[in-house]
């Protein structure tokens, strides 16, 4: 049975410390989801939001590989933009991992393997004071709005997320893309996923890193972040060219 679709909302921080403990404390994945159950089950441990959100379209899973070149616009549609630091709370993913898409993240990143704590740290529980865009980018919600913002171009009225499609097309390329400092350039990612969808096959996770190692290298003497796009798309052909034969 479905279980019923909550409400957007965030977490008390003592909620949030309430969690880690019972991670930390629970012998198996069904005891220490029983135990977050009974945390958000408790009206003290929720934040309500500003503004109420309603209750948000279903993530697709087909399987366990889920539809995110799908479901990363509908996140991103559903909480609407916010401001960095807001969309950095760890209470309000967490909230969305563990209550609003629960099911989704049940599907698309079970706790059914032999390191489960690890994956509840890596893709469902964030920690206040810890949260870097790497982890963002890593939990199982946060990088379908974080992607999502950093690649939406709302001038685009055919399609406003179709460098965030792209993005998703490779599960690989997000850590190799968004995980450096170069990835929080909205014109730097979408100079280069036009060079991946220009690609294809081609672009590896290796190749991407190879790639993003270097413009980050460059970004260390000037910001790339301020070049045209004439300008970035000549500095990744350099890029691609020592990817290549690297």
């Amino acid at each position: 049975m479905n279980k019923q679709i909550l409400e957007a909302r965030a977490l008390s921080e003592s909620a949030l410390l309430d969690l880690s403990d019972a991670l930390t404390s629970a012998a198996s994945p069904e005891e220490f989801l029983a135990s977050a159950d009974a945390i958000l089950a408790t009206s003290k441990n929720h934040l309500v939001l500003p503004v109420s959100l309603g209750v948000p379209e279903v993530l697709t899973v087909v399987g366990q590989i889920a539809v995110d070149v799908d479901n990363a616009p509908r996140v991103h549609e559903y909480l609407g933009e916010m401001d960095r630091a807001n969309a950095a709370d760890a209470r309000l993913w967490t909230y969305l991992a563990f209550g609003t898409y629960r099911e989704y993240m049940e599907k698309r990143w079970p706790l059914n393997t032999d390191n489960w704590k690890g994956r509840v740290k890596d893709r469902w529980l964030l920690r206040s004071g810890s949260v870097t865009r790497g982890r963002l980018v890593r939990h199982g919600i946060a990088r379908l709005w974080w992607v999502s913002h950093l690649t939406r171009t709302p001038g685009d009225k055919d399609d406003a997320y179709a460098y965030t499609r792209e993005a998703f097309k490779r599960e690989d390329r997000l850590n190799a893309i968004f995980d450096r400092e170069v990835g929080a350039f909205p014109t730097v990612i979408s100079a280069i996923l036009n060079h991946t969808a220009s690609l294809g096959d081609i672009a590896t996770d290796k190749y991407l890193q190879r790639i993003m190692q270097y413009l980050t290298l460059i970004n260390g003497y000037s910001d790339i972040g301020a070049l045209d796009a004439s300008a970035l798309n000549d500095l990744i052909k350099v890029a691609s060219l020592r990817a290549s034969s690297g």
